[in-house]
């Protein structure tokens, strides 16, 4: 369980604050601590003056913090979150407004038309895997993926969860150029939790929590409560202005708050209101990547925010108690966003790099044999390393972005020529390499 920071005010006097700035020792640990913004259980830890405590370096660095932008989230007790847009959430931030909302810094343009369709699929489909898993959706990223790509029907409850997830992603894209409001958060829910739920609990779908519905956030690791969410009454309310805030125009200076951490508000708002008895999780995640969508950060299609959270999943819980049990300062939510956010471009750019090379490489050789096009170079060259795989129609089309007449050609001429053999299964074909034949072809390819 995470250790709430000690009690700092009546520490702070005018005799502490001439010892500590005295100190050069403690300009330094000061400078450390803030560049890092550092939580309470770290910073105790560190190498302090022989006559400064813990408790009274941490006052300091209190007075350091007390300073910022305060937002309209209201805790339990009344008090309002607010947040300080330190150097590093700064750099953060342009590291995403440079990638993220216009051109790619490393290429001359945005994705090709072709590329389009391509890369918001796997973008797609990596968030909705992703952000089901961290609410422990049980299924491989390989099952997942195929799942999607070949519109199989999801076989298990973990599988629908996903699916479900894609969907919403879809949906978002629909409603990125409207307000939000009650109504989409229900519909939002009852998308995310389609036959999900019990039988018996099916009457928590596209309906927000009462004070009949118990519901409390442990800790994953100690089972403890971590959270108590707003009663029902008070949730309402504040949801209205949650929603009032995500609508609100941002174009009079006094006004304007940074579009990323405008949707990181919004993330943490919904998650702390706790507005549903399931879906909250999925529910403010998708918040952020709709509100994102809207301020015309056009790469969020591509990349995955929450893959990045599922690898770094204890310093996501950590990052939402940290800014409830330090005064509500929301500051440590605001810069592990803005993080995983900037992982999330870096990754996809290297990938995009990497997709780039692969396809100048497949053209030369698809020029040269004047036998196949890019597309099935690519399913052939995929074969290599998946040898006991197979596709379809469908899963051709959605992973190329082209037409199910276009994907079935594709497929039709590799089966005359021999390197793809048709089966049936169940009501579809399926299919499968000539691996012989693949590994020859492909070999004449290196060897031009």
């Amino acid at each position: 369980m995470i250790e709430k920071p000690p009690s700092w005010q009546k520490l702070f006097s005018p005799e502490l604050f001439d010892k500590i700035t005295k100190s050069s020792e403690m300009k330094d640990i000061i400078s450390k601590a803030q560049k890092e913004y550092v939580y309470w259980e770290k910073f105790k830890y560190y190498t302090f003056p022989t006559n400064i405590t813990p408790e009274e370096a941490w006052a300091f660095l209190k007075i350091n913090r007390i300073s910022g932008d305060t937002t309209s989230i209201k805790s339990n007790n009344g008090k309002n979150f607010t947040y300080n847009t330190t150097k590093s959430l700064w750099q953060k931030l342009n590291f995403i407004d440079t990638h993220g909302a216009g051109l790619i810094k490393t290429f001359n343009d945005k994705p090709s038309e072709v590329q389009v369709s391509k890369y918001i699929i796997s973008g797609l489909t990596e968030e909705a895997i992703a952000s089901s898993q961290i609410e422990g959706a049980n299924t491989t990223h390989r099952v997942a993926k195929e799942m999607i790509l070949s519109e199989r029907k999801p076989r298990t409850k973990d599988e629908q969860m996903i699916l479900n997830n894609y969907r919403a992603m879809q949906k978002l894209e629909e409603w990125k150029d409207l307000d939000l409001t009650e109504q989409m958060l229900l519909d939002l829910q009852a998308v995310l939790l389609d036959q999900t739920v019990e039988e018996s609990d099916k009457d928590v779908v596209g309906r927000f929590r009462s004070d009949d519905d118990q519901i409390v956030v442990h800790d994953p690791l100690s089972g403890e409560i971590a959270h108590t969410p707003p009663k029902a009454e008070i949730m309402l309310k504040e949801l209205k202005e949650m929603i009032k805030y995500a609508n609100q125009p941002d174009n009079e200076d006094d006004e304007f708050v940074h579009p990323v951490i405008k949707a990181a508000i919004l993330h943490f708002w919904l998650a702390y209101l706790h507005p549903f008895v399931d879906g909250n999780g999925r529910s403010a995640r998708a918040i952020f990547y709709w509100y994102l969508l809207k301020k015309d950060y056009w790469l969020i299609q591509y990349i995955s925010v929450s893959r990045s959270i599922k690898n770094s999943r204890k310093n996501y819980d950590n990052a939402f108690l940290y800014s409830e049990h330090d005064d509500n300062d929301l500051t440590y939510f605001l810069l592990y966003i803005a993080n995983a956010f900037q992982k999330s471009i870096i990754q996809f750019l290297e990938y995009f790099e990497r997709k780039l090379k692969e396809a100048e490489d497949i053209k030369k050789s698809s020029v040269l044999l004047e036998k196949f096009n890019i597309r099935q170079i690519t399913l052939l060259q995929y074969f290599i390393s998946h040898q006991d795989g197979y596709t379809d129609v469908i899963t051709h089309q959605n992973k190329h972005g082209v037409s199910r007449i276009t994907a079935s050609t594709d497929l039709g001429s590799l089966v005359r020529d021999g390197y793809l053999r048709e089966l049936r299964k169940g009501r579809k074909f399926i299919y499968m390499p000539n691996m012989l034949k693949i590994k020859k072809v492909l070999s004449k390819i290196k060897s031009i």
